[in-house]
């Protein structure tokens, strides 16, 4: 495996592997659908505040990342997951070019404001467009089901057909317009992906210095950061911190200047929480699979006790004499649904009376309609 990790790499050691560059682009890959599934669980919680953002969680995530990449690529010339893996990017240098010897090639090499501005658009830009277009397809060809299941299919697409001949001029375009995004996309997909895995072979065989067609569009290759990169950016830091001198500086000012050094302080502790947050994960998945989980909760000494019984209200209806009886329509119970206050009724009528007075029949507390619990049991 170490032969694998070098191939390529002959006397550059700072030349990154292509197992590195894959693996940083693979983390990349699966923090979106990670923080995505964290937010949609509290969304369920809290879908007044946060539904909004689950919806537009596309825009969401790339304008976050666009002021994390920025300031990576500001600070450390390197995007988030790139300066995790102890990478940067540098500009590409031909050597054929005459460079002023007056001049380092270290100097020359790092990212002006314009290739800043190139690499968020290949890093933020570009991903948003594939993963639009990507749903954009799924929506049009109706999913994995229709490709697996076609046949099923056919009566809708000729139901179709008969309102295409009836629909607008707009809506003919409009539908036209799919059918060929539908059929040329696949294609166009198929070769974005496949230039990806043929540079990806270049790379490791040393046949180009850049790992994807982006790089070499705008420029830029990915190499290890060294020591000295290091050491300059603590002398960055120091610089900038002893630039500030708060009695020249207005209230304001110091304000701004104290927000702002938080804000870039919170971004540079992503670095220490992504593995912390990946060993916590971790530790949970392992935890409730093993033993443990299962010894802590199994005793037989915990004395579990139910629940306080909630009193009916003298203003509320009677209760029947035999439970299998409904409280409201006084027959026996049909899709038996519990509600908060421990007593069942019938689906349809708990429903509409709930709906209507937002309470419990026989107490009278307050209660919702998605309060409403199914009942299973072996009579039912």
């Amino acid at each position: 495996m170490e032969f694998m990790s070098d191939i390529g790499s002959g006397i550059d050691a700072y030349r990154p592997s292509i197992f590195e560059l894959i693996s940083q682009e693979s983390i990349q890959e699966m923090i979106q659908p990670a923080v995505r599934y964290v937010l949609s669980v509290f969304a369920q919680r809290y879908p007044r505040y946060l539904l909004r953002l689950v919806n537009r969680f596309d825009e969401l995530y790339a304008v976050i990342m666009l002021f994390v990449e920025k300031h990576y690529l500001e600070e450390w010339n390197a995007s988030f997951f790139e300066n995790f893996y102890g990478l940067k990017r540098t500009r590409f240098l031909r050597p054929k070019l005459n460079l002023p010897d007056a001049i380092p090639d270290t100097k020359l090499q790092k990212l002006r404001n314009i290739d800043i501005w190139k690499s968020l658009f290949v890093l933020i830009c570009v991903p948003y467009v594939k993963a639009k277009l990507d749903n954009l397809y799924e929506k049009i060809s109706g999913g994995a089901g229709a490709r697996l299941l076609g046949g099923a299919f056919f009566i809708r697409e000729n139901i179709n057909e008969r309102q295409h001949i009836q629909a607008s001029r707009k809506e003919r375009i409009r539908r036209s317009l799919c059918r060929v995004f539908k059929y040329f996309y696949p294609w166009a997909n198929a070769l974005y992906n496949g230039s990806i895995l043929l540079y990806n072979i270049a790379y490791m065989y040393d046949k180009t210095p850049f790992h994807t067609p982006w790089l070499k569009l705008i420029g830029i290759q990915i190499r290890r950061m060294s020591a000295e990169d290091y050491r300059e950016h603590i002398r960055h830091q120091n610089q900038s911190r002893h630039f500030a001198n708060f009695r020249d500086m207005t209230k304001l000012q110091v304000t701004r200047y104290i927000l702002a050094m938080i804000f870039y302080q919170g971004l540079d502790f992503l670095k220490i929480l992504l593995p912390m947050s990946i060993f916590f994960f971790k530790f949970l998945e392992w935890w409730y699979s093993s033993e443990f989980s299962k010894r802590s909760g199994g005793g037989d000494d915990i004395d579990i006790q139910p629940p306080d019984i909630v009193l009916p209200d003298p203003r509320g209806i009677p209760l029947p004499e035999y439970p299998n009886i409904c409280p409201l329509c006084s027959s026996q119970l049909t899709n038996p649904t519990a509600i908060p206050s421990g007593y069942v009724f019938c689906y349809t009528c708990i429903f509409n009376y709930v709906e209507e007075f937002n309470r419990c029949p026989v107490t009278l507390i307050k209660i919702r309609t998605d309060e409403l619990r199914k009942v299973y049991n072996s009579a039912s």
